[in-house]
């Protein structure tokens, strides 16, 4: 393993902060003033600082221990270092931004306005943080544990469940149910987010062709769409018959003209498409690496 540049630590280090700045800013210039859940071990620290008046970075850091102890455990030191540093450095923004709760002046119909632009200010900055393989703890972590039995779940989505969970338990516990359905709505737009930061807004798709005529479908795929083709020998289950097995990544927005290559050549060609997350390699930008 390659020991990383003081350009590559110095970039990893400077995105990771800018993301915690911004999830720290969606809590106190949009969650806190609306009295919004987060979700999540913050979500649990916004608890306790409206019964108890807790300081909500102080109390997250300390909740964050054990979680941190089990990653180290199942994920791995290396991811555990940065880990350590996003849930230090956000934890002290949340309590050293406090200042900024109350900044814009909430009006008594701008919950709604208040939880979508914290729901998406808050993803953007977690997506930030996870696109360098760390985390804020809590939850972000808790999901990552999860994400090694279930591999087909997305960030987002684990997150989502785990956050609804401690939403529905915050409006038990304070018996506010119209806040928490506002919280929901922030937690889904954080999600999503997340999801667009990680994965990108283009939803890639993998083109699965099998065909007879692999020589000119792959040609013109190559001419047209620029996108590389990795051709397999098959045989048909039920016909017997020799064929060829197409795999091209193709962005979603191809889709159509793909349709319109393999209905030019060979009309009879079993075709696939497949949703994909994320795509590496030639063609296909990575996002903040």
């Amino acid at each position: 393993m390659t020991k990383p540049s003081l350009w590559q630590i110095s970039k990893k280090t400077g995105i990771i902060t800018v993301g915690c700045f911004l999830y720290a800013l969606s809590i106190n210039l949009f969650f806190v003033p609306a009295n919004l859940n987060t979700g999540g071990l913050t979500g649990i620290a916004l608890i306790f600082n409206s019964l108890w008046k807790l300081p909500v970075g102080l109390v997250v850091l300390i909740l964050n221990l054990p979680v941190i102890l089990l990653a180290i455990r199942f994920i791995g030191f290396r991811y555990i270092v940065w880990t350590l540093y996003s849930t230090v450095v956000s934890s002290l923004l949340i309590d050293l931004t406090v200042p900024l709760a109350g900044m814009l002046p909430l009006g008594e119909n701008d919950s709604l306005l208040f939880c979508i632009f914290g729901g998406v200010v808050c993803g953007v900055g977690l997506g930030m943080v996870f696109t360098q393989d760390a985390s804020t703890g809590g939850t972000d972590v808790i999901s990552r544990l999860v994400q090694l039995v279930f591999p087909h779940m997305t960030m987002g989505r684990l997150m989502l469940i785990c956050d609804l969970i401690i939403v529905v338990a915050g409006a038990l516990v304070l018996g506010n149910p119209i806040i928490a359905l506002y919280s929901i709505v922030a937690i889904y737009l954080s999600s999503g987010a997340i999801d667009t930061v990680l994965y990108g807004l283009e939803k890639s798709q993998m083109a699965t062709i099998v065909t007879t005529r692999g020589d000119q479908v792959c040609s013109r795929l190559l001419e047209e769409l620029n996108r590389g083709v990795t051709r397999i020998p098959s045989l048909g289950g039920y016909s017997g018959s020799e064929n060829e097995t197409l795999l091209c990544a193709i962005s979603a927005r191809q889709m159509s003209k793909v349709q319109s290559i393999i209905s030019e050549i060979d009309p009879t060609a079993f075709v696939i498409f497949s949703p994909v997350h994320d795509i590496m390699g030639d063609g296909f930008p990575m996002r903040f690496k």
